[in-house]
């Protein structure tokens, strides 16, 4: 019984007020890569608490695992409403909740595969490619300035025409290289995973709040590989240029991948423009692994090295 309350407990911490930590943490900021790696440990972890919970209550109520009270259920078919109640709940958390997880999961992944390969197709036959800055790089003849990416088939980069009359040189190369991140850290699919488990458990903090997050901590993840190459007073500037220049324009382009916008573009400008974050970066990160490894990694361990006692 001890071991039900505790991991209801963590269930119940990890599901409300830790999304709220999490979203305010400044550290968070400072290390966004780090970050993602807890938003998502701690929803597997959280998914692996309610799978193991599950087999807490079975063993609790009727002193057998799931598999053996199942088949003396159907033995005595003579069930009591309490029965029937716990092996429900039991049922809906080890198998109801995991499934409809990964049928959301697969579905989003395969649809934004789906679209982006039509996309790619359009882009093939529209785009003119742009050799000076690196294969997959491509411009399109539109109004509004905008740049986004589409990782199939090797990957594109997508430029607008007038991205291209409005960034300089420099800025131009930065904002490829942040495009480039996007790719190589497959963002788009952490950010669609993330996007996913919200819309597959609606309703509860840790889930919903997932999505915004990983996809705002994955434009900053970005900055950072771009600022790597430049200095990150470019990257700032690349980003407000493009903004500026989309000021009063209404972007028709509709696409299912990562690009610019107007969200949280003043507080990533002013986070490259600090000074005071590179002093202050060795501290985030040593403040991100102690809660990858309290939030997530102990409460991990703790699950895998008692469920095969339990079920």
């Amino acid at each position: 019984m001890t071991a039900t309350l505790l991991l209801g407990l963590y269930l119940v911490v990890a599901a409300v007020p830790v999304p709220l930590m999490l979203r305010r943490a400044r550290w968070a900021v400072r290390a966004p890569r780090i970050a993602i790696v807890v938003w998502l440990g701690l929803i597997i972890s959280s998914l692996g608490g309610a799978v193991l919970l599950g087999c807490e209550v079975t063993e609790g109520v009727f002193g057998s695992g799931l598999w053996t009270c199942c088949r003396e259920l159907l033995d005595t078919a003579v069930f009591t409403k309490a029965e029937v109640a716990t092996a429900g709940v039991t049922v809906l958390l080890m198998f109801g909740l995991p499934a409809r997880v990964l049928a959301v999961l697969l579905w989003d992944v395969l649809s934004l595969r789906r679209r982006q390969l039509r996309l790619v197709e359009a882009l093939d036959m529209l785009g003119r490619p742009v050799r000076a800055l690196g294969g997959g790089a491509l411009v399109i003849d539109h109004e509004c300035p905008a740049a986004y990416c589409v990782a199939a088939r090797g990957g594109r980069v997508v430029l607008t025409a007038a991205a291209l009359r409005a960034l300089p040189q420099a800025e131009l190369s930065a904002v490829v290289a942040h495009e480039r991140a996007h790719l190589e850290g497959r963002h788009y699919l952490l950010t669609t995973a993330a996007a996913s488990f919200g819309r597959a458990l609606p309703r509860i903090p840790l889930f919903t709040s997932a999505g915004p997050a990983v996809a705002r901590l994955a434009e900053m993840a970005a900055d950072d590989a771009a600022a790597r190459g430049v200095r990150s007073e470019v990257v700032a500037r690349g980003l407000a240029l493009l903004v500026e220049a989309g000021a009063g324009h209404r972007n028709a382009l509709s696409t299912s991948v990562l690009q610019v916008s107007a969200d949280h573009v003043a507080e990533r400008i002013n986070r490259l423009l600090d000074m005071r974050r590179r002093a202050e970066e060795r501290r985030s990160v040593v403040s991100g692994a102690t809660c990858l490894v309290g939030l997530v990694v102990l409460p991990a361990l703790v699950i895998v090295t008692t469920a095969g006692f339990w079920c």
